[in-house]
């Protein structure tokens, strides 16, 4: 069952503009320099929405690291359990935001046989008030090694619920490498899978901002663009 908090007041205004972050966090196990970057980042500490992925919750420690996120930066928050850890904690998905979220929502997606690590995946589904107005938010954390075919039909329940919706936002890590993949174990030529995914967005009627925005990975040897936002009706 997902966990929420609703910690802060609703804002008095409503901004001009809504600045949404999607970032995965990988375990979030630094919390304290988590929170640091966020609050001193210039872009990240305007976030109205953050969208975080790979964040954990363990039975150790005294709240979910979702929870003692959120009341350091002041927002509300839920968090959806994708899967345990070997200690008996979860590690999921949240949403983190200076608005109300309601109807909130797990959506499961298709699993895969990845022969090693193979995981359940979900989306993360809720509604953010921003005044008057209601934006639909879908988070989430697609597998690694799929070809682009199995990545849009895992991303395919995510996509289906956002169009019953008049504007929505379907962001994440979409984990869209540069390879096609042999068995989901072996890479075995070259694959532009974002642009795949770019491609069905726009067939189904979304906008794609960050297109163009270029790698959002690390890895100064094989630069992609992992993750990603897509916006329909905003």
């Amino acid at each position: 069952q997902p966990e929420t908090g609703q910690l802060v007041p609703v804002p008095p205004s409503v901004p001009a503009v809504l600045r949404l972050v999607s970032y995965n966090v990988h375990s979030g196990r630094e919390l304290s320099r988590l929170t640091e970057a966020l609050e001193n980042h210039p872009r990240l500490r305007a976030a109205d929405v953050l969208l975080l992925q790979e964040i954990e919750s363990h039975p150790s420690e005294s709240a979910s690291r979702t929870r003692r996120l959120a009341e350091a930066l002041r927002l509300n928050y839920v968090y959806a359990p994708a899967r345990l850890t070997e200690d008996g904690g979860t590690h999921g998905l949240a949403i983190l935001s200076r608005f109300p979220l309601s109807d909130i929502e797990v959506l499961p997606l298709k699993q895969y046989n990845l022969h090693r690590n193979t995981r359940r995946r979900i989306a993360l589904s809720a509604t953010v008030q921003i005044g008057g107005h209601a934006l639909r938010l879908y988070n989430l954390h697609l597998d690694t090694r799929l070809n682009s075919g199995d990545r849009l039909e895992q991303l395919r329940p995510a996509v289906e619920a956002a169009l019953g919706q008049p504007t929505a936002v379907v962001g994440g890590d979409f984990n869209t490498n540069a390879f096609r993949w042999l068995f989901h174990v072996v890479p075995v030529f070259r694959s532009d899978q974002a642009a795949a995914v770019d491609e069905f967005m726009k067939e189904k009627g979304f906008d794609v901002p960050l297109a163009a925005a270029g790698a959002t990975s690390r890895k100064a040897w094989l630069p992609l663009r992992l993750d990603s936002l897509y916006t329909r009706g905003v």
